[in-house]
């Protein structure tokens, strides 16, 4: 009875069994063993030059890992930071921290945020509950977040509220859990 190599359990027949040809059977043992740890038999580690800025994105992994965004905003009028849609017949926590600096950096603040949306079907999507934002800050006019259930673009809405005559930065790292994953 032949045998499964040891990492990746390709099957190597026993003498008697259909047999490879040497190199073959040699090429299995390559792949099996195959570490990124340098040529001739072992491939090539990606250097970091190798790997273009901005080519590996939360879009081409998971949902589920963070993302960031920026924004500014220069009063007091809800503005989107980010978007996570939400699919029919879904449901989706989105979590996060916020770090916010106004532009002279006289006043400051961050914390973190949460909420859950529904999407039945044949629905539009809907906020679970309250949103949970908590925020720590120095600023005289308490800047904050919201999480709203977007209806027009099903999607949930993350949005930055600044203060009247005040310039300040945003930056956010969220992610989305979905239930069913799509």
């Amino acid at each position: 009875m032949g045998t499964r190599t040891a990492n990746m359990s390709i099957y190597k027949p026993a003498p008697g069994e259909t047999v490879y040809d040497p190199a073959f059977s040699a090429g299995l043992d390559n792949i099996d063993s195959h570490d990124h740890s340098g040529a001739p038999n072992k491939g090539i580690p990606i250097g970091t030059d190798g790997i273009q800025d901005g080519a590996i994105t939360p879009d081409k992994l998971s949902q589920e890992i963070l993302a960031e965004a920026t924004v500014q905003t220069t009063d007091a009028t809800p503005t989107q930071i980010a978007s996570v849609d939400v699919a029919e017949s879904q449901c989706v926590t989105v979590s996060g921290r916020v770090v916010f600096l106004r532009d002279d950096t006289t006043e400051a603040g961050g914390g973190e945020f949460w909420g859950v949306f529904h999407r039945p079907t044949g629905s539009s999507v809907q906020a679970v509950g309250s949103s949970v934002v908590s925020i720590n800050e120095n600023s005289s006019g308490g800047p904050t977040m919201q999480l709203v259930a977007d209806t027009v673009n099903e999607a949930v809405s993350i949005r930055c509220v600044g203060e009247a005559g005040k310039t300040i930065d945003w930056h956010i790292v969220y992610n989305a859990v979905a239930q069913p994953e799509i």
